[in-house]
């Protein structure tokens, strides 16, 4: 269940947690080189789903969040997804994808990533396995819930433990820096105000100097914190059960 946005914003150590950290592949084909030594691009022509997919993919075994970007629709795609109070669960959740975003021309017949979304009618995000399985389509105007949803089933397919169930833990640390980011910014105020003085006290600026250190470490102890919460392995291939064994 979500819980109610506070008033004010995240803090800046919260944000960049939330941030969706995403990926813009491009694939070129190039012709074998003339008597010059040089090459030319080939015409450009699209590839199979699979391919796609794998060209998306890379080595990356996470599953994919995949996005079209859009000439005619009023960019709720972007508001849907923009971290904030009221998405951090779309944001938190999107550390576990590989998030990729696609340009407006995918839907051209000859782009290489075509038949990800094969027409200008087709839905504006996915989720899907990095094999392909389990897609889900997503269209423009649908709501987080719906989002989250269909990120979490994803993700429990995926991941040997579901990630999801690490959102309440968010809230927990996410408070908590919160708080912290404030004592460095109130911190922060009094150094320069004494700095600012005519009468400088070294003294008293070198605790504050000394209090800020320690805010600032306990900020990185909580941010280490997340990070090895989330470390959360994938589930193996099918098969490779077998051959490890």
């Amino acid at each position: 269940m979500t819980r109610p946005g506070p008033v004010a914003p995240r803090g800046p150590s919260v944000s960049e947690i939330l941030t969706i950290r995403w990926e813009y592949p491009t694939y070129v084909i190039e012709s074998a080189p003339v008597k010059s030594g040089t090459t030319v691009k080939e015409m450009r022509s699209a590839l199979t789903r699979e391919e796609a997919l794998a060209q998306i993919a890379g080595t990356d075994r996470r599953p994919l969040l995949v996005l079209r970007e859009c000439a005619r629709c009023n960019k709720t795609d972007d508001a849907l997804l923009q971290p904030g109070v009221d998405n951090e669960k779309v944001a938190f959740l999107s550390r576990w994808f590989r998030c990729v975003r696609l340009p407006i021309d995918v839907v051209q017949p000859d782009h290489p990533f075509h038949a990800l979304f094969p027409g200008d009618d087709s839905e504006h995000l996915f989720v899907v396995a990095f094999d392909g399985a389990n897609q889900q389509a997503l269209e423009s105007d649908t709501s987080r819930t719906q989002l989250c949803s269909a990120m979490s089933s994803v993700l429990a397919a995926s991941y040997v433990k579901d990630p999801t169930a690490l959102y309440k833990d968010l809230h927990v640390f996410g408070d908590q820096l919160d708080g912290l980011d404030q004592e460095v910014r109130e911190l922060e105020k009094k150094r320069s105000a004494e700095m600012e003085s005519r009468t400088l006290d070294k003294k008293r600026l070198a605790k504050i100097e000394r209090d800020l250190a320690a805010v600032k470490k306990k900020i990185d102890a909580k941010i280490a914190d997340i990070a090895k919460v989330s470390e959360i392995e994938l589930k193996p291939e099918p098969g490779t059960e077998k051959r490890n064994g």
